[in-house]
């Protein structure tokens, strides 16, 4: 029977892009917003995750690798109505190196403007202030009671309260220091296929062993001005071609940078 046969497919489909169990009753899921502001920031949180030691991202820690390390704890991204949902070993982890704050010496870290509106015995939720951008961190495990997930919140986002600060998460609007980052998020030529990536990370970083190899120009935000990124998996930087092909159709090349070998 033809439904038994979309089934099927929809099963094979998620299980080799990692999108968890489907929300879409239909055989080929979406993969991709249509909202600006949700590609802005889905293309800023692909780059968020590429920074590594060697190449920090210009919103991570310094001398720390916190955005970094979050793909190691990542089960599933996927895109549902109105939002983004990022599977997860511990939301509350993950929430807290992406929630933003500001350090003393190097500035705002994690992504500006991001707030926490909920938290659930399972789920984090948080939205985006300038784009109105939603995303949801869903734990792998459900709390037994939300005391206990309180807890867990604030022991993995205590740091942020450093010195008796407030974090900036907790501002009910914008900061000034947020808001000189606005170029981050800004939409651009390269967004979609930034955004694009991101949605098909899961298989690239865990089916085909690829790894990200960025290089951000100093002193500008990443999908602004000039930047170069690649796919590694034996010690060549993927050019444009090959990372239009890992993003799926409909996505350009456009201000993807340029092939290094």
């Amino acid at each position: 029977m033809p439904h038994t046969t979309d089934k099927r497919i929809s099963k094979e489909l998620a299980r080799l892009l990692y999108l968890g169990r489907l929300q879409t009753k239909g055989a080929r899921p979406t993969l991709d917003p249509t909202d600006r502001g949700q590609l802005a920031v889905q293309a800023l949180l692909f780059e968020c995750l590429m920074s590594n030691h060697e190449h920090p991202h210009p919103l991570e820690q310094p001398r720390k690798s916190t955005m970094a390390s979050i793909s190691g704890y990542l089960n599933a991204i996927c895109h549902q109505p109105g939002h983004l949902e990022i599977h997860t070993n511990t939301a509350c982890r993950v929430a807290g190196r992406i929630l933003p704050f500001l350090h003393e010496d190097h500035g705002v870290c994690g992504i500006p403007g991001l707030r926490l509106i909920d938290l659930t015995c399972r789920r984090a939720r948080l939205t985006h202030l300038p784009t109105g951008a939603r995303l949801d961190l869903v734990d792998a495990q459900r709390w037994h009671n939300m005391d206990t997930a309180r807890m867990v919140f604030r022991q993995e986002t205590g740091w942020h309260q450093k010195d008796g600060r407030t974090p900036l998460w907790q501002h009910n609007g914008l900061t000034d220091e947020e808001a000189a980052h606005h170029a981050c998020w800004a939409y651009t030529a390269s967004t979609p296929l930034r955004s694009a990536l991101l949605m098909r990370s899961m298989p690239l970083w865990y089916r085909f062993d690829l790894r990200p190899c960025p290089t951000w120009s100093v002193g500008s935000c990443p999908g602004h001005g000039e930047w170069t990124v690649g796919m590694d998996c034996s010690g060549r930087i993927v050019g444009d071609r090959e990372a239009v092909v890992a993003a799926g159709p409909g996505t350009s090349a456009r201000g993807w940078g340029r092939e290094h070998r």
